[in-house]
């Protein structure tokens, strides 16, 4: 298996270098944040194809590869001698998606190593074009004392959303390293699809996880800072609450999240609160770990059950506290996934770029779901000392 602590640095090093270049539009900056990223996971499995190799496929399967459908298993094979061949026509002739399972287990790669994508609710669509989402919390929808009518019928369907899967488009990048092309390919496929696995999972968890967070809704998925309430060119982002503390502050703002888009009282158990994996450290950790007489405790879950979630896509000294699973995910990477040559990066000579499409659509299902939080202020809870008995002083001379 691949060493995990390592992927994941390489995946926090490349959200970080990623999002800073694409905010300074600085696109040769990014191209060697993912050509970066990828060379580490490329090493990575030279290494472990080094030492286990020869391995049968019982082992391998231990070490974190698996076996392929005879689906996958054919089209990697003409994906290898495609990318042997060097030219487009060869890609072009591949004729065929990558394998609905392959993007399956890309899913499953994505929300083992982002816990974010591992909150909320990510639907594979599978092909579908549209899916349809609970608009908000419908217990009291659901029905009523009376005559039988058509009304009833009329609200529900008023709260149920159709969200259009296909309508933003997400191109993953994926370079093949020219000594990747040279020894790596006399792999068998169950490395590639290891590489590549890795590769676009890392590649369209940025996207993603980026989107989750702030997209403003035009050509991407709405994310969880934005006021849903109004539409013009995209949504615009919330207004931040201001906290100083993880206790009364923090209260309040949870207590907005107990109603819903419509008014009605959710049956709120527990949150999560996405933050800055710097602040994770700065701000939250000493909430998180407070030391008292009774020992160590968690002020924040205690103020009210709380996940907290790092994610390298949220800006320091901002956090954002919902309910994970009202945000709504869905992505169809069934029949979009077609590899093809990349001519945008010409910057990148050690490497062959290629891309290949996924389609997602995502959002809240309401305007309450969520609320930002400005934590630049809080500082370490001051905790009471009580004095049990008498305490005794010698007197000064």
């Amino acid at each position: 298996m691949i060493n995990k602590d390592l992927i994941r640095q390489e995946s926090n090093r490349f959200m970080q270098d990623m999002s800073a270049a694409l905010k300074a539009g600085d696109a040769e900056g990014a191209a060697k944040a993912l050509q970066a990223m990828q060379d580490g996971i490329c090493s990575a499995i030279e290494k472990e194809f080094e030492q286990y190799g020869g391995a049968d496929m019982a082992v391998l399967e231990q070490r974190g590869l698996r076996r392929l459908t005879s689906e996958e298993n054919a089209w990697y094979q003409s994906f290898i001698g495609a990318v042997k061949t060097g030219t487009k026509q060869a890609i072009t002739n591949i004729g065929s998606a990558i394998p609905p399972t392959v993007v399956d287990r890309v899913i499953e790669d994505m929300k083992k190593d982002h816990p974010l994508l591992d909150a909320i609710d990510i639907t594979n669509a599978a092909g579908a074009t549209k899916l349809v989402m609970n608009g908000i919390q419908m217990a009291s929808k659901l029905g009523s004392w009376g005559a039988i009518g058509a009304a009833i019928s009329q609200e529900i369907a008023g709260q149920v959303t159709i969200i259009d899967v296909t309508t933003n488009k997400y191109t993953a990048y994926f370079t093949i390293p020219k000594d990747f092309v040279k020894f790596n390919f006399s792999f068998a496929p169950v490395w590639v699809d290891q590489y590549i696995r890795a590769v676009l999972a890392e590649s369209i968890a940025f996207g993603l996880e980026s989107a989750i967070v702030s997209g403003n809704g035009n050509g991407k998925p709405a994310g969880m800072t934005m006021d849903l309430s109004s539409y013009s060119s995209g949504y615009s982002a919330k207004t931040a609450n201001v906290i100083t503390n993880f206790g009364d502050d923090y209260a309040a703002v949870i207590k907005k999240l107990a109603v819903d888009g419509n008014g009605d009282y959710r049956n709120l158990q527990e949150v999560i609160l996405v933050v800055n994996p710097k602040d994770a450290v700065s701000k939250v950790r000493a909430w998180q770990n407070a030391v008292t007489h009774a020992g160590i405790i968690d002020l924040i879950s205690l103020t009210f059950p709380t996940k907290v979630v790092p994610s390298a896509m949220i800006a320091e000294g901002t956090a954002v506290v919902g309910i994970a699973k009202n945000y709504f995910m869905g992505i169809n990477g069934g029949t979009s996934g077609i590899v093809e040559f990349s001519d945008e990066a010409q910057f990148l000579n050690d490497a062959r770029v290629y891309t290949t499409r996924v389609y997602a659509n995502g959002r809240p299902v309401d305007n309450t779901s969520f609320e930002v939080l400005t934590i630049s202020g809080v500082t370490a809870p001051t905790l009471p000392v009580s004095v049990i008995g008498t305490v005794t002083t010698e007197a000064s001379e």
